[in-house]
């Protein structure tokens, strides 16, 4: 296949994906246009095609994995209506090894830069927000539930971290779920 035909098959989304592949391995300051054409098989030329810039790359990038999360929560967590449930779930969620929770904890690392900043805040006050709602239908009040769902919130987020920082990645689907029931037998009430 000709350098031009790869071009026009080589999609957006095949560049954001793989950037997202070294964001979750290696975080944002990973992103680098000349190893990414390598790994894809065309040459930078081609990534001109797509993108203004790297920053243009990781933007689209984060939008995507964004736009993805999103997606998984509205399919496998909110459409539960108990809430017990819902928490549950989310807990079992979470503590799965998936790429998305790889991304996360290696942008909270890379944090400092705006664009980073601002996709995280808004990813983790949606997060706090499912919880939140969660535990009010679950009976507790506005404050309780706040802090209910920053407690379970910081839970997620510090086993990112250990996970990483102890085993450079997340743990196998065995040990994430008996770690997931763990958490919800202390987090939510009657589990």
């Amino acid at each position: 296949m000709s350098e031009t035909a790869k071009k026009k098959l080589l999609t957006a989304i095949d560049w954001q994906e793989a950037a997202l592949n070294v964001i979750a391995h290696n975080g944002v300051a990973g992103v680098a246009v000349e190893p990414l054409a390598r790994e894809l098989g065309v040459t930078k030329g081609s990534f001109y095609w797509h993108f203004s810039n790297r920053m243009d790359l990781v933007k689209q990038a984060l939008d995507r994995w964004r736009s993805k999360d999103d997606k998984l929560v509205k399919e496998k967590i909110l459409p539960i209506k108990n809430p017990q449930k819902r928490l549950l779930a989310w807990f079992k969620l979470s503590a799965e090894p998936f790429q998305t929770h790889l991304i996360y904890s290696t942008l909270l690392a890379d944090r400092s830069h705006a664009i980073i900043s601002k996709i995280l805040k808004e990813v983790t006050l949606e997060r706090l927000a499912y919880l939140q709602d969660s535990y009010k239908e679950m009976g507790y009040g506005n404050k309780q539930a706040k802090s209910q769902s920053l407690l379970a919130y910081s839970v997620y987020v510090g086993f990112l971290h250990m996970s990483k920082t102890l085993y450079g990645s997340l743990p196998d689907s065995h040990e994430a779920e008996e770690y997931a029931q763990f958490v919800a037998k202390q987090l939510i009430p009657h589990s």
